[in-house]
């Protein structure tokens, strides 16, 4: 894939899929076996479907949960993207957090790498902590 492809890919997965809540585009855009690794240590999810899993628990708790992109930068199989994740907590109560329409913006970056013409594998870093700060789970 050319770097522009690879750039539409993220983007389509992203802006028309997790974006909109359609699980077709993300089921599509991913390859059948995606391994996503999140946090420090770098635990792995994997599969396809645990991801959606995960987007559809996420939007069930925040319902305009969107992304948006910031930076893509591509070198050889790989993709950066940095975006913002923004979000109102008015669905379901969150890990224990009691939804009262706490906004978020939780910043992030993520390496993926492609393969086939889909997302085969993810490394992604954001910052939970403020994240949490932001839904009143810890104060200073």
């Amino acid at each position: 894939m050319t770097s522009d492809e690879m750039k539409a890919l993220v983007r389509r997965h992203i802006e028309q899929g997790f974006n909109r809540a359609d699980w077709t585009v993300c089921e599509s855009t991913l390859a059948d076996d995606y391994t996503a690794r999140y946090g420090a240590e770098g635990r792995a999810n994997v599969g396809r479907d645990h991801y959606v899993r995960v987007c559809k628990m996420l939007r069930r708790s925040f319902p305009d949960v969107a992304i948006s992109i910031e930076d893509q930068i591509v070198e050889g199989d790989r993709i950066v993207n940095r975006y913002v994740e923004r979000g109102t907590l008015t669905g379901e109560p969150f890990l224990g957090i009691a939804p009262a329409g706490q906004r978020y913006q939780k910043p992030g970056t993520t390496v993926y790498r492609v393969a086939g013409g889909r997302l085969a594998e993810s490394w992604g870093v954001e910052d939970t902590l403020g994240w949490f700060r932001q839904l009143g789970k810890y104060t200073d």
